[in-house]
């Protein structure tokens, strides 16, 4: 990925999580303009993942996860595209916390089990600096607690906490 587009994304994506954390810190409910500035961030959220996949959301989320995967991977370097899944896995980290402040909680569900899905995939492939996806990887299971797994998840979950021994 083009450097500029990176050092773009990861401002944007920082900047996605400040408005996130800013809307945790409030006690009341959401007052009208609160509830126009989630829906701004959220669009803010689909943009960053159309520029982080390079095609427009209609495309790619018709895409199962491991087609998700390939594509943000087709083209580039092994680092840059385990960068551009870390990347995806935080803008739906962040979106799913805008969900749930929307009480949309199904799709924060949703949103987080496909963010620690491609936070396992990026651990897994061993990258030289695997802090990023292991740091996410945590918050994201605190993040969904108890909630069940989908069959995938939890496979690479099983491989990421008990890898084959060499």
């Amino acid at each position: 990925m083009a450097g500029q587009q990176q050092d773009y994304l990861l401002r944007q994506i920082e900047i996605l999580g400040r408005l996130a954390a800013r809307l945790r810190k409030k006690v009341k409910p959401l007052d009208e303009q609160d509830r126009l500035e989630l829906n701004e961030t959220l669009l803010l959220a689909l943009h960053l993942q159309e520029r982080n996949f390079g095609m427009p959301a209609a495309e790619f989320l018709r895409l199962t996860a491991d087609e998700q995967v390939a594509a943000l991977r087709k083209g580039e370097s092994a680092a840059d595209g385990l960068e551009r899944c870390l990347n995806y896995a935080a803008i739906l980290k962040e979106t799913a916390e805008l969900y749930a402040f929307r009480g949309n909680e199904d799709l924060a569900l949703g949103a987080r089990q496909l963010a620690l899905y491609f936070a396992l995939s990026v651990a897994l492939e061993k990258p030289a600096d695997a802090r990023a996806a292991e740091t996410l990887i945590d918050e994201l299971r605190a993040d969904l607690g108890a909630a069940g797994l989908h069959p995938p998840t939890r496979e690479l979950l099983d491989r990421f906490e008990h890898p084959p021994s060499s």
